[in-house]
């Protein structure tokens, strides 16, 4: 079965960090913090994944905590949200100092900016805060962003938003229990689906590889795992709104944190799901689609199959390991697969303790 085997542990941030964004190319992570600085870590040498050192550190961009850090598709800006309301946009200087500049802040949130996305063409950016809004941006020439649109019908707190990985279709998710789904007609942003099922908190959700299935994690402390299906699917799943996709809960994961789940990541190399929470516990799923006859046959246990109401459609989500005090005593805020086939199997991790933990996935 796979294991996590810690390979560094960074040190740096002076408080705790909130968010771990890989560089979508390099060994690069970039990680944020109740410190006000963002911090950039490098692996130095690529027959040695356990040497790392920051070579950047970004201050002086923002006035409170910076809670997310995002890089553009390209690698070439860096996105920030900070507890002071805006969002700033970082880019490398070319000349041998190698430093970042914040040339762009982008205002209008009323108050804390909690989590910001870059779609996957990096046309568009995706702002979220406590004042219960979704602000879109287009990304213009020379810096400039312009908000397209300001999507307020979540009622509370708006904890996350995440991008299809293929399509311009925006996923948040919110204190007011639900994940919405909002999509383009024409620059006119609409909220296309309301996810209902979690009985508190959404504070991460994240895409599988396809697109086809979203993943949430709660304060509830379950992880539920969303299926899209299209008008006239083979299931028969009625689609209501004419020509729009309705998206269903497949399976929960019960019983496998103890405390708020945090954070959850979907690799989009080798599927498995990553969860953290304030637990302390790093958790990895394996999740399968299995024939409905399989389970009735008896040849799944109870425990593998998760839940779902769906015909024909069982889900099984199968936790492969956890590593317990992954954090010591300390809550683990974000988790963060490596982004491509590279290193597939690291795994990042920040926590309270105000360190950043590098894992591996070893196959034994």
């Amino acid at each position: 079965m796979p294991r996590l085997e810690q390979l560094a542990v960074l040190q740096g941030h002076e408080d705790r960090v909130w968010c771990a964004s890989w560089h979508p190319t390099k060994p690069i992570l970039a990680t944020c913090s109740g410190d006000k600085t963002v911090r950039i870590w490098q692996a130095t040498n690529a027959s040695d994944p356990t040497q790392w050192q920051c070579i950047n550190v970004l201050e002086g961009g923002h006035k409170r905590t910076i809670r997310s850090v995002a890089w553009s598709p390209d690698g070439r800006q860096l996105a920030t949200g900070s507890f002071d309301a805006t969002t700033g946009i970082w880019e490398r200087d070319e000349d041998e100092s190698g430093d970042y500049e914040c040339v762009a802040t982008l205002e209008g949130h009323e108050n804390e900016t909690k989590s910001i996305a870059w779609s996957k063409s990096g046309a568009l950016l995706a702002t979220c805060s406590r004042d219960k809004s979704v602000w879109i941006w287009e990304v213009e020439e020379d810096n400039d962003f312009e908000c397209l649109s300001v999507l307020q019908e979540h009622t509370q707190d708006v904890k996350m938003v995440a991008w299809h990985p293929n399509e311009e279709l925006l996923a948040s998710a919110s204190y007011d229990d639900t994940i919405k789904i909002w999509r383009d007609d024409d620059d006119d942003w609409y909220c296309a689906d309301t996810l209902q099922g979690h009985e508190s908190t959404v504070w991460a959700i994240d895409f599988d590889p396809s697109g086809n299935h979203l993943v949430s994690a709660s304060a509830d402390q379950t992880l539920k795992i969303w299926r899209r299906y299209a008008p006239g699917n083979a299931t028969g799943i009625m689609t209501p709104r004419r020509g729009e996709a309705v998206w269903k809960c497949v399976a929960t994961v019960k019983d496998q944190h103890e405390r708020c789940i945090y954070s959850v990541s979907w690799s989009k190399v080798h599927g498995m799901i990553a969860s953290s929470g304030a637990d302390n516990i790093i958790r990895l799923f394996s999740v399968q689609e299995v024939d409905e006859s399989a389970a009735v046959e008896g040849k799944l246990t109870p425990e593998q199959i998760k839940a779902t109401n769906e015909p024909g459609v069982q889900l099984q989500a199968i936790k492969v390991t956890e590593v317990p005090s992954a954090h010591g005593t300390s809550d683990i805020n974000s988790v963060a697969w490596y982004p491509n086939e590279d290193h597939a199997d690291w795994l990042a991790s920040g926590g309270d303790d105000g360190s950043v933990r590098i894992w591996r996935v070893v196959r034994d």
